[in-house]
């Protein structure tokens, strides 16, 4: 191989020392200030530059175009963040007005699907499609736009289990309305309630409204129940047995609302 390379550049000499000369030659060229030299310099830029500008021209409009685009999308992100706000504020009020109770100003309204009801016959354990990703924690109050539904037990990241007030086992602190009169609601059988205890000294009357009375450390005041339909003696003849119907029709629920304390 060097006895080739030796070869070659004997015979080629007189021409690689030709190309040596004139690349040293062109070099000290470069570096004097000979004014023909300059003006042979100044001129080759102007050719250059004649040829480089319309790619270096396309190379900034290209920046550019992908500058803008990316503003673009950006742009497309932010306003999508702003209507989402709008939206989700837009919805809180809307549901506030359909619920219309005077507490939930301090409530953030959650919308759940049910999607399980009833581990067993005769259970009103529901599942909803909220969890701890939605903010959703224990006992946060379940509604519905005629009135309480019930309370979160247990929460996972994307769903909760939670209770209905229909459960035979659950007490419910409530005040009747126009009379004023507090009292223990629990479930009766179907759609219907009782509230023992109540005084035969307060005029209670069928038609009259049950809500929370906001004694409860779950349930907030003002959230509607149901409404009396009978009133008779108990035995011992100074309390009354309350009956009447729930607001909710608990059977035929497919969505409710999480009220969720702003702040929690």
């Amino acid at each position: 191989m060097l006895v080739k390379l030796y070869d070659f550049m004997i015979r080629k000499h007189p021409e690689i020392l030709t190309i040596c000369f004139v690349a040293i030659s062109l070099l000290f060229l470069s570096r004097t200030e000979n004014h023909v030299i300059l003006s042979l310099q100044t001129k080759w830029q102007d050719v250059t530059t004649f040829v480089k500008k319309p790619i270096l021209e396309q190379r900034r409009k290209q920046k550019v175009m992908e500058e803008n685009k990316a503003l673009r999308m950006e742009v497309f992100r932010l306003k999508q963040e702003i209507a989402g706000t709008k939206s989700l504020r837009n919805e809180n009020d809307r549901l506030r007005d359909m619920l219309g109770y005077r507490d939930t100003s301090r409530y953030e309204i959650i919308p759940a699907l049910i999607i399980y009801k009833g581990f067993k016959e005769g259970s009103n354990i529901i599942m909803l499609d909220k969890g701890r990703d939605h903010h959703v924690g224990k006992n946060d109050v379940i509604v519905y736009k005629d009135g309480l539904v019930g309370r979160i037990l247990a929460c996972g990241q994307h769903t909760c289990m939670a209770s209905m007030i229909v459960e035979p086992d659950i007490r419910v602190s409530v005040r009747i309305d126009p009379a004023r009169v507090y009292g223990i609601l629990k479930w009766h059988h179907g759609n219907t309630f009782i509230i023992d205890d109540i005084p035969t000294s307060v005029e209670v009357k069928p038609g009259q409204t049950v809500t929370t009375s906001g004694f409860s450390e779950i349930y907030p005041a003002d959230i509607p129940v149901g409404r009396i339909t009978g009133v008779t003696s108990s035995e011992n003849g100074f309390t009354y047995i309350i009956e009447g119907n729930y607001f909710v029709e608990f059977n035929k629920l497919r969505e409710v609302f999480i009220l969720r304390e702003n702040g929690n």
